[in-house]
């Protein structure tokens, strides 16, 4: 059994948890548990589920996970970035190629629909063509009979949609801004690669954050004030979700595969900095600052 093992069956038989147990508590499968017990790595799923496996399962029996892994550094998997980023490429042109060829098929399958179709059209606009022509004819006769008169009223009705189209632009402004301002406020304040933080400036009564497993699975975990709120794998296309308590003063998010995972908060996607698009491995921390309502600041005054 490896040191790491030993360390981690220790804790566990400490904290009066069987594998059954913490497989309920971490949604990780018994197998994998036995094995990380026993050091045997080779039935993992992949070097880095064996690193997010083995802190999950520190952090669950109150070891330090990152600790841990640094201390063991030697006999843990190590992951390995480029091997991942060539998976993604391999993965995205293939699905490329066979949207394409589905695409080219559905046109050549409709393609005698599509030259009827578009026939059609060319005949409608001749027809159209000449019965404006026509018509422009007939009121170049009738604009010589005109009289001053007309030509006021038209001069009326100009000036009238030109203020109604500006009132409508003004309204759409004033709308577009009432809209802006409810929005929320998230910025960038400090990056090294794997640690991101952000501020966030909300208006909403309650948040909710949301990690999106997008081009495989993913290994996340969220936590409101140093309290653990949801932690898990998330398969390809589901989501993990968390409310955030209302006061909660920081967000802190551990996402095992960046490149897999789209952050959400309020329905809104957080972009990740740019010194961490190489880390697939990231910490991401939201720091609130506290709002305040128009109605303090007009009793203030």
């Amino acid at each position: 059994m490896a040191e790491v093992g030993e360390k981690l069956q220790e804790a566990r038989k400490a904290k009066g948890y069987t594998l059954d147990d913490l497989q309920q508590i971490t949604k990780i499968q018994k197998r994998y548990l036995i094995a990380i017990e026993e050091g045997n790595y080779n039935v993992m799923p992949g070097k880095f589920y064996a690193r997010a496996f083995i802190k999950q399962y520190a952090d669950t029996v109150g070891l330090n996970g990152d600790q841990l892994l640094e201390e063991y550094d030697d006999t843990v998997p190590h992951t390995h970035d480029e091997e991942f980023v060539e998976k993604v490429s391999s993965s995205q042109t293939r699905s490329g190629s066979k949207k394409q060829n589905s695409f080219l098929e559905k046109i050549q399958d409709n393609l005698p629909t599509i030259l009827i179709v578009l026939l059609v059209l060319a005949i409608v606009v001749a027809i159209y063509v000449a019965v404006a022509n026509s018509a422009g004819n007939n009121a170049d006769e009738d604009m010589i009979s005109v009289d001053s008169s007309s030509t006021v009223v038209s001069s009326e009705n100009e000036s009238s949609a030109e203020e109604t189209e500006e009132s409508a632009s003004e309204e759409s402004s004033e709308s577009e801004s009432e809209g802006s301002e409810t929005e929320d406020s998230v910025e960038i304040v400090s990056s090294t690669g794997a640690s991101s933080v952000y501020t966030v400036s909300s208006q909403a009564e309650t948040n909710t954050v949301a990690l999106v497993a997008d081009g495989g699975d993913t290994w996340v975990s969220i936590a409101a004030d140093g309290t653990t709120l949801e932690q898990g794998l998330v398969s390809d296309g589901e989501t993990l979700e968390a409310e955030i308590p209302t006061g909660t003063s920081s967000v802190e998010m551990v996402i095992g595969s960046a490149p897999n995972t789209v952050i959400q908060l309020n329905g809104n996607e957080i972009p990740y900095a740019p010194e961490a698009s190489e880390s697939v491995r990231q910490e991401i921390e939201l720091q609130f600052e506290a709002a305040t309502s128009e109605t303090d600041t007009s009793s203030e005054e």
